[in-house]
């Protein structure tokens, strides 16, 4: 620690004003404003002052709590799972031993904010999931660490909310987010923690002696008032990337909407909770069986309109004090919180006999106070200069609302802050004229002003409330919750909005309006989750935007028309989740699976096309970081199936496969030993079971064809047609049929004539080669039919084949059936014929080997043979083995020095095309290949936003139309051979994905 213990530092100065510190290193005292004061000396930055820091940190933090209501320890203490989208940043050097992780993960947020893996994060979750409890939990345990001296080197956390941030996106500097840093964590004025922040804050920051812990970064003023999104967060990010430098750690937490988009940082998205976590919140909340028994259809139900909303932290603490106080179920979601603030001013509000003169609080006094808040969460919504307000002008709007009664206005102010409804953000008296009121959770300051739109018509036409950002979530509360007279007019000219994109798509190329976004994401916001929605007026608009964006738009079009499924018919959305399941694109597939958790019901026609979606990735190149990142798709579906578990079955049956086959030709090596032509039977049909397997694999509707890995390029060759999965079992079935009867007749004639161990061998073999042939085809139909991971355990895989055989609608017992309907003698003769051929096909080749085995006999070699045997096997072997090491060798060094070439080759590219405009573009004509392409627009992306690039979105895209095939012309700076040059490129799926995510960068907010 630097510095000495020396005295004690003094942090409570309750005299200081708002110009006490001016800037870091000078100070004014109160009393002499003009004349600075001589710089502070360092204070002693030793563990005891670092203990004292902690404490004053942890008791503002504990007021802090303890104005929020609802913040309470089942809530604080909340565990809640994230999503890593971004992962490990690509400037970060992983060691060549360490495993590599993929770019998604679900894991405790708490241990991600305990052990950050990247300096800059950034928190994302909904209203209400828990972002800011969780900071605020993750501060308060670091905290009380110091604080009781059981870790003093910890990072020192500093939890500041930008919600008072009132500085312009052209004024903001890293000089005065410090100042406001230092304001938030000592508002009474400590010289000893000015002195801090002039002389060590930024150096402890640096080497990440402290973490800074900003919230609700999308509530800043000037952030949440804008209708330019990204010309607004943009000076904000580079400030907090500025101020913490190469070293510092910081976490940003916001909502999506309007929050950051932050190149390089590690963004954690927070999950809904499952089912179990559900019930077990409940549990803590003290919610008894009976209670929990009601609640429960709430919770699985998607016809009652909560299961969306109650995956939410703060809907399902609202709701179990909803059912303890009326042992009844609400009837929407916005009964939460309007039983929520009653509660709240009934007991803010004075009982008989609570002292002298009291009266008892009438229904019109508390009408009166949710009126007030009401009009309130609406002028400061109306506003848009932020979400607070100083207190001199909160008291004189309850002043006006009293009819200008002192007395009735005291009472009013009172039983508000004593609710809890309202909050402060300073408490000491002497600082009265700085002091902010605000709502203690901005999704009931929505709730209010929603309802005070919901209550007068007239407050916002319906245009603007369709149009301006700024009434987001008020028009998402009233499409959910809104009269059929307020929210008919709001879906009126949301519908108009969609048909001018319509008739401008129709008219010229297309391309999603910003306008259209916004209205599109408004309509998934209000409306998914739930079953009962003005379908008839919105859905045919959204079909036809959705048909015209996936046939004439960009991939970035197509990503956001999946965005919409929730808004789409059950016929056309399950038609667009299979056209995404079934392109080669990963980005429209991950997009596909992770929107099929916005449906209010996964239907049994999406779950068959995700199981489908999980058999064909079998045949790709296996992916750590993609089978990371679809575990995590497939977490966040509620279905009665561990899809990950299935996931997992499914990975380890091409192993198996490849054990087959080697197992085959260790039995086809013994043949010679033991002369059994059964074993060779069982030997050939084993290494022939991993290609009838692959072949089986990419039948329709099994999966979606055939897929990119070795084994389907090699079939790819030998196979020129198709199969249909129910007509390919059922010919497996009969081949194997075919292949077994000889066995099966020896083994049944050798025991009948009491040589049992002849015909034990044969018997078994005759099994094992139908278990060899039809085991992974069973499996693989058994998941396309719905089978249950839980049921496909080892002695499930074990059965699987003869319970395959048992189904009634079996494709072999179909054909029988059609045989015994249509027989002929005709027929009949040729299906006997073909088994003839198919059973001599291996049978015979297995006899005439094993018959000329036993006419040659045992042979004797000559003596200079069998001498020279002895020594040629080991040298052959050893030169053979040196062979392959020199090939290893060569083909090491050669592969490493292509590596090496083409990292320089990209470094050079990423050097150059970061600089932005035409010289991106240059950079990626000049390399070789659509993978190392790919690398290298995914590093610009990563660490640069699009929107600091300054690309040509128009230039873009006429690439990205290039390599869809759609062959545009040269636009402006991209000559034509330079755009066929793009179509030259193999295998561009990596580089289209990468390309469109720039281009969703590019759209602006």
């Amino acid at each position: 620690m630097r510095g000495s213990e020396g005295r004690q530092p003094e942090f409570e100065q309750p005299n200081w004003t708002a110009d006490t510190v001016i800037n870091a290193r000078q100070v004014h005292l109160s009393g002499s404003r003009g004349s600075p004061a001589q710089e502070l000396p360092p204070p002693a930055d030793g563990p005891g002052f670092r203990t004292s820091l902690a404490r004053l940190l942890l008791r503002k933090l504990t007021s802090t709590l303890h104005e929020m209501y609802w913040l309470d320890d089942a809530l604080v203490d909340l565990s809640v799972t994230v999503e890593d989208v971004d992962g490990r940043p690509v400037t970060r050097r992983r060691r060549p031993w360490s495993p590599r992780r993929g770019d998604h993960a679900i894991r405790p947020l708490s241990d991600v904010l305990a052990r950050p893996e990247t300096d800059l994060i950034l928190l994302q979750g909904e209203a209400g999931a828990g972002k800011s409890v969780a900071l605020r939990q993750h501060a308060r345990s670091l905290l009380e660490q110091i604080a009781e001296g059981r870790d003093t080197t910890a990072p020192l956390p500093f939890y500041v909310n930008l919600r008072e941030l009132r500085v312009g996106p052209d004024e903001i500097n890293t000089a005065l987010l410090r100042q406001y840093i230092l304001e938030q964590t000592s508002p009474h004025g400590s010289a000893d923690v000015a002195a801090y922040f002039a002389h060590y804050f930024m150096d402890d920051l640096r080497h990440q002696r402290v973490t800074l812990l900003l919230d609700s970064f999308d509530e800043v003023p000037a952030v949440y008032g804008s209708a330019t999104i990204d010309e607004a967060v943009s000076p904000y990010v580079q400030t907090v990337i500025e101020l913490v430098g190469g070293g510092g750690r910081c976490v940003v937490a916001a909502r999506e909407y309007k929050g950051p988009r932050a190149a390089g940082w590690s963004r954690l998205q927070l999950l809904g909770l499952s089912s179990r976590q559900q019930e077990d919140f409940l549990l803590r909340l003290r919610l008894d069986t009976s209670h929990l028994a009601l609640v429960r259809p709430l919770l699985t139900d998607p016809r009652r309109g909560f299961t969306t909303v109650l995956r939410n932290p703060l809907h399902l603490r609202l709701l179990a004090s909803y059912v303890q106080a009326r042992n009844a179920l609400p009837d929407r979601p916005s009964r939460l919180f309007a039983e929520y603030a009653a509660l709240r001013l009934r007991e803010a509000l004075p009982t008989p006999g609570a002292r002298a003169g009291s009266a008892e609080p009438s229904a019109a006094l508390r009408g009166q106070l949710e009126g007030f808040l009401a009009g309130f969460a609406f002028r400061l919504t109306a506003t848009g200069e932020g979400l607070s307000v100083p207190e001199r002008r909160f008291r004189d709007e309850v002043v006006e609302a009293a009819g200008g009664e002192t007395a009735s206005a005291e009472a009013m102010i009172h039983a508000l802050y004593r609710s809890r409804i309202l909050c402060t953000s300073e408490a000491q008296p002497s600082a009265y004229g700085r002091r902010q009121v605000f709502f203690g959770h901005r999704r009931v300051l929505e709730y209010f002003a929603s309802r005070y739109v919901t209550e007068r018509s007239s407050a916002v036409p319906p245009g603007e409330l369709a149009t301006n950002r700024q009434w987001r979530e008020t028009a998402v509360a009233v499409l959910q919750d809104g009269s059929p007279d307020v929210a008919r007019p709001l879906v009126e000219a949301l519908c108009e909005q969609l048909a001018r994109e319509r008739a401008r798509a129709e008219a010229a190329g297309f391309e999603w309006s910003s306008e259209a976004v916004h209205c599109l994401e408004l309509l998934t916001t209000a409306y998914q989750g739930r079953t009962e929605w003005p379908r008839g007026a919105v859905q045919p608009l959204v079909e036809e935007l959705v048909a015209t964006a996936w046939d004439k738009g960009s991939i970035s079009d197509r990503k956001f028309a999946l965005d919409c499924l929730p808004l789409l018919p059950e016929p056309s959305r399950q038609a667009y989740i299979d056209r995404a399941f079934e392109g080669d694109s990963n980005w429209i597939r991950r997009t596909a699976l992770r929107d099929c958790a916005t449906l209010s019901v996964l239907t049994p026609e999406v779950q068959a096309s995700i199981r489908r979606l999980l058999i064909s990735r079998l045949g790709e190149p296996p992916s750590s970081a993609e089978t990371h990142a679809l575990d995590v798709d497939l977490q966040r579906l509620r279905t009665e199936d561990d899809l990950v578990a299935l996931r997992r079955l499914l990975d380890r049956i091409p192993r198996l496969m490849l054990w087959s086959f080697g197992i085959g030709t260790v039995l086809a090596s013994l043949v010679t030993v033991t002369e059994g032509w059964w074993i060779l039977q069982l030997a050939m049909a084993m290494c022939l079971a991993p290609g009838t397997f692959w072949i089986f694999q990419s039948t329709r509707p099994l999966s979606y064809g055939h897929g990119t890995g070795l084994p389907h390029r090699i079939l790819d060759e030998i196979l020129s047609e198709e199969w249909e999965t129910r007509e390919l079992l059922g010919f497996l079935t009969w081949w194997t049929a075919c292949l077994t009867v000889p066995g099966t007749l020896t083994a049944v004639r050798a025991i009948s004539d009491g040589r049992i161990s002849d015909g034990l061998p044969a018997g078994v073999c005759s099994l094992a080669l139908a278990e060899a042939l039809l085991w992974g085809p069973s499996v693989l139909y058994t998941v396309h039919r719905g089978g249950h991971s839980r049921k496909l355990d080892a002695k499930g895989l074990l059965l699987v084949v003869p319970r395959v055989l048992a189904l009634a609608d079996h494709p072999a017992r179909a054909a029988v059936r059609a045989l015994v309907r249509k027989f002929s003698w005709r027929a009949a003769t040729a299906t006997l014929l073909v088994m003839g051929l198919v059973a001599g096909s291996i049978g015979g080749a297995s006899l005439l080997i094993s018959f000329l085995l036993r006419l040659t006999g045992p042979v004797q070699l000559p003596q200079w043979l069998s001498t020279a045997l002895p020594i040629a096997l080991p040298a052959s072997l050893t030169l053979w083995g040196l062979w392959r090491l020199c090939r290893y060798i060569v083909s090491t060094v050669t592969r490493l020095a292509r590596a090496n070439r083409r990292r320089r080759r990209l470094n050079q590219a990423v050097e150059q095309g970061s600089v932005g405009g035409t010289a991106f573009l240059s950079a990626l004509f000049s390399l070789e290949g659509a993978d190392e392409a790919a690398d290298y627009v995914l590093r610009v992306r990563t660490a640069r936003p699009g929107s600091q690039l300054g690309l040509d979105r128009a230039t873009l895209r006429l690439c990205i139309a290039s390599l869809q095939g759609r062959t545009p012309e040269g636009g402006p700076g991209i000559p034509a051979e330079d755009l066929a040059r793009l179509t030259d490129w193999k295998e561009p799926t990596r580089l289209l994905d990468e390309l469109g995510r720039l281009d969703e960068e590019l759209r602006p907010r």
